[in-house]
């Protein structure tokens, strides 16, 4: 079982790579709203937690991703580089706001993801089923989620 680097941790993991944390970057036509509520979100992530290898996540203006393989919607992937090119982890998002994907929905998406970069961080990928590692990234988020809303609660 894998888990989330919180903050004082940091010493043990600090000489991991050259470039460190965790970047967001949005597509140009973003909604100004929606990317506000994001990044209080990845302020409360960057707050709390560790990224020993730096992970850029993109997030797009769409309602979600088609697979060129199955044709199955998907709403976040994590892509772990290029061992060749030496280029980082990347997250991508489909973070359009619709009926159908509330900002609940685009935030679970990035916290899903990110548990896939612990994931591979601890290499855990490579020990588990795809099943134990989708169960466990599940299981991250919904805790990930209610830890932000009970902070960020106005009660």
């Amino acid at each position: 079982m894998i888990f989330w680097i919180e903050k004082q941790f940091k010493k043990e993991y600090i000489n991991s790579a050259k470039e460190t944390g965790i970047r967001c970057v949005f597509s140009k036509d973003y909604d100004d709203a929606t990317k506000n509520e994001i990044m209080q979100f990845m302020k409360f992530i960057r707050a709390n937690y560790y990224f020993p290898i730096r992970v850029r996540i993109t997030i797009f203006n769409e309602a979600h991703f088609v697979s060129p393989v199955d044709g199955h919607r998907y709403y976040g992937v994590f892509y772990d580089g290029d061992d060749t090119k030496k280029t980082y982890p990347i997250i991508y998002i489909a973070g359009k706001k619709t009926k159908r994907n509330s900002i609940g929905d685009i935030l679970s998406s990035i916290a899903h993801e990110l548990t896939h970069y612990y994931q591979w961080y601890f290499l855990e990928d490579e020990k588990r089923t795809d099943r134990s590692l989708e169960i466990e990234a599940n299981k991250w988020t919904k805790y990930i989620l209610y830890t932000y809303y009970c902070e960020n609660s106005t009660e």
